[in-house]
């Protein structure tokens, strides 16, 4: 049992906690500032869609006809949220929803003409956001960067960290958990 001498230190460590060392901490934090850039960038060209349903109207833009279940993984949204935007766009005409011929768990989603011009309309602004982005960092960085998203990607898909559940082999991150 701790005295309240030990509690008090405790809590002052705890208080003094540098939360840009948690690395969840900095990419939420990233996150937010990309999706409020994103937001402001859809509110100024085009007032009527939200971040998600813009995320949607963007991978049906690139891919034609996909099956829902791919624009779902694609978008990062929860199924919930999905069918949400998937029946608003559905009703603002930006999107078709039709019967999968072989799956019919399923919808094949496609962009209407409403959907392709609101996608042509602000793709190039978002595209130069996106080359503004990666200007900020040299092509090393770059390259560094994107493996270092898809081993942090794969490193999260453990969720396994008492001292039993993390192994040698886990992958990149074992380095520094042992």
């Amino acid at each position: 049992m701790q005295d309240d001498t030990t509690l008090h230190d405790d809590r002052d460590r705890n208080a003094g906690l540098d939360l840009e060392l948690l690395l969840p901490f900095q990419i939420y934090q990233l996150n937010m500032k990309l999706c409020a850039q994103a937001r402001a960038i859809i509110a100024t060209h085009d007032a009527k869609l939200t971040l998600p349903q813009w995320r949607i109207i963007r991978i049906l833009g690139i891919k034609q006809r996909s099956p829902s279940t791919s624009v779902l993984k694609s978008a990062g949204i929860d199924k919930s949220q999905f069918s949400k935007c998937i029946t608003t766009l559905v009703k603002k005409h930006y999107v078709q929803a039709s019967e999968h011929p072989k799956d019919k768990r399923q919808t094949l989603l496609e962009l209407t003409d409403m959907g392709q011009q609101a996608h042509e309309a602000l793709s190039p602004y978002l595209l130069r956001r996106n080359e503004y982005l990666l200007g900020a960092l040299t092509e090393e960085q770059r390259a560094l960067m994107f493996d270092a998203i898809q081993r942090l990607a794969r490193a999260a898909d453990h969720t396994d960290f008492s001292e039993d559940g993390v192994r040698e082999d886990d992958g990149p991150a074992s380095d520094w958990l042992r």
